[in-house]
């Protein structure tokens, strides 16, 4: 992942650096009104954490689906 708004995010709610290892497990979009997700991964002291973000609007992104 590049550092980007994104990236601070997810690490926001991952709980860890921004410059850890975020991988991207999988991304999808809704046609109808082009809400997108994004699952990520990382791994914080030996523990796996993901979330799901979903983007609302350009530079919205929120761990709550529409």
């Amino acid at each position: 992942m590049k550092f980007n708004l994104l990236r601070r995010i997810a690490a926001h709610f991952l709980g860890c650096e921004e410059t850890a290892q975020i991988s991207v497990l999988h991304t999808w979009r809704r046609e109808e009104d082009d809400v997108r997700a994004v699952r990520l991964e990382t791994l914080v002291d030996g523990v796996t954490k993901r979330v799901t973000l979903y983007r609302h609007a350009p530079g919205s992104w929120s761990p709550m689906p529409l």
